[in-house]
């Protein structure tokens, strides 16, 4: 139940989305990136093999940068 939170709004936008996986992407992410903090629930992988290297990217460019 750790991630829990992360499936139902993963759930909540497919169901908004009429299950348009592709619309939920950053849901999918966020619910894989707990799972993969929990060992236990699923084996570390790297983002991009799992296919969300754009999100990743995007992720990056939005952070500001130190100066």
């Amino acid at each position: 139940g750790e991630c829990s939170a992360f499936k139902e709004r993963f759930m909540e936008c497919l169901r908004h989305s009429g299950y348009e996986s592709a619309a939920c992407r950053q849901s999918a992410m966020a619910y894989l990136e707990c799972r993969m903090d929990r060992r236990q629930l699923m084996a570390n992988e790297p983002l991009e093999k799992l296919g969300f290297k754009d999100l990743i990217n995007e992720k990056s460019e939005e952070k500001p940068e130190k100066s």
